[in-house]
């Protein structure tokens, strides 16, 4: 049943996580798909760029080939075509060469026919044409193509007509397609478990909110529920007038302080928790503070034959910036925790380290064991009370001390007593002599 309750409050978070999870992940893949586009065109460009300039620098190379001086050794230009899979028409002087190895004449006279209907090919037989390069389909494939202009003389031209198919261009950009691919797959695989990972960030401080919260109101009700039943009975014995009425008053009056101070400490706790809480602070003499703690807590001691000592610094201490009925209101919890679970002499002591005051109330009951100390601070948390009656404690008091410390900037710690026993410290920032 517990198992089934925790599962079904679990399972808005749950959800929760799941939407956040595929919120980021949905935008983040849609920025990373767009990097991935963006980089593949650059990608791509750059490896079109890279193709244009080697095929012109093939050109370049026919060009030098074809100016050397002597006569041209036509197999020498055929084998070089043949290598780098050029197709070469050469017109020198009107008159047509070519060097096309491995193309029909069929595909050739077609090259050359839809080489002329672009506005660099069409200058293929004029004297005077215009160096330039342009792209063309012919024959079902993309070509490069690249038209130069030589002057031998002033009566001697010939143009150069170089033409490479674009073979390698699709299976290259195939190839860089499923790599970047590849690259977002295994992107947007990492960003969704990022994602999740910082979803579980996210919702945790809510759920675990909202779990103080639901054991908070558990812990609350729980506590309630005992005065209040109580009070019930005693109202009951009075309208029946079976008992003296003065026994029943006398613990409805009990148990309403006893639930006064449970809703005041329920109210510290959460206002402070929602900012709604303001500290009255005023700089105070430490040594005051805990002289008049002390003053109002020797009395409950003394009454049942333990000793309550106070240990002041012979140097005077700075004073601290606080709101002295809550610091006040910290030491009481921490005398009160004292006198309740901790047989034998208690002592409050206030001293300095460095520029920092700290108050201490140490023990020499039995302690707190190390796996115990983090759970003391939390709400409701009880321990059995073996130097006195523990059912006038309900678990709040250090929850609310812890509280009112971190609203004064300090820290209240717990440690152990040489030779046994606990050790409470309230640190507070003290101020400098001047500000007395």
């Amino acid at each position: 049943m517990n198992h089934n309750t925790e599962t079904r409050r679990a399972a808005p978070y749950r959800h929760l996580r799941h939407r956040i999870t595929a919120f980021c992940a949905l935008l983040t893949g849609l920025v990373l798909l767009a990097a991935c586009g963006i980089s593949f065109q650059a990608a791509r460009r750059e490896m079109r760029s890279a193709a244009q300039s080697l095929f012109l620098s093939q050109c370049q190379t026919v060009s030098a080939y074809l100016a050397a001086p002597g006569s041209v050794d036509t197999q020498t230009l055929l084998r070089f075509a043949e290598q780098y899979d050029l197709a070469i028409a050469v017109v020198d002087g009107g008159t047509l060469l070519d060097f096309a190895p491995g193309l029909s004449a069929e595909t050739w006279q077609t090259l050359l026919t839809e080489a002329q209907k672009t506005d660099v090919g069409q200058q293929l037989y004029a004297s005077t044409a215009q160096s330039g390069s342009f792209s063309l389909t012919a024959a079902g494939q993309r070509w490069h193509a690249s038209l130069q202009h030589q002057s031998a003389s002033t009566t001697r031209w010939y143009n150069i007509l170089v033409l490479q198919p674009l073979r390698g261009d699709t299976a290259a950009t195939l190839r860089l397609a499923v790599l970047y691919g590849l690259v977002f797959c295994a992107g947007w695989a990492a960003l969704i478990a990022a994602s999740a990972w910082l979803a579980r960030q996210a919702v945790r401080p809510v759920e675990q909110a909202q779990t103080e919260q639901l054991r908070f109101l558990a812990g609350a009700s729980h506590e309630l529920k005992t005065p209040l039943a109580v009070i019930s009975t005693s109202a009951e014995l009075l309208r029946r007038g079976t008992a003296s009425p003065e026994e029943p008053c006398r613990t409805i009056e009990r148990e309403t302080r006893q639930m006064a101070r449970l809703i005041d400490d329920m109210l510290v706790l959460t206002n402070s928790g929602t900012g709604r809480w303001t500290l009255q602070t005023r700089s105070l003499s430490p040594e005051d503070a805990a002289m008049a703690v002390y003053e109002r807590f020797a009395p409950v001691f003394a009454r049942d034959n333990r000793d309550l000592t106070l240990d002041l610094p012979d140097t005077a201490l700075p004073p601290v910036l606080a709101d002295a009925q809550r610091l006040e209101q910290i030491l009481s919890i921490l005398l009160d925790n004292a006198h309740a679970y901790a047989p034998g002499p208690v002592t409050l002591q206030v001293d300095r380290l460095g520029d920092t005051v700290r108050f201490w109330v140490r023990d020499h009951g039995p302690g707190i064991p190390d796996a115990e100390k983090p759970e003391i601070f939390r709400f409701f948390y009880r321990r059995s009370a073996p130097a006195g009656d523990a059912s006038r404690h309900y678990g709040l008091g250090l929850s609310v001390a812890s509280e009112l410390a971190r609203l004064h900037q300090g820290t209240l710690t717990v440690g152990d007593t040489p030779g046994g026993g606990a050790s409470f410290c309230l640190s507070l920032a003290g101020r400098p002599e001047s500000s007395r």
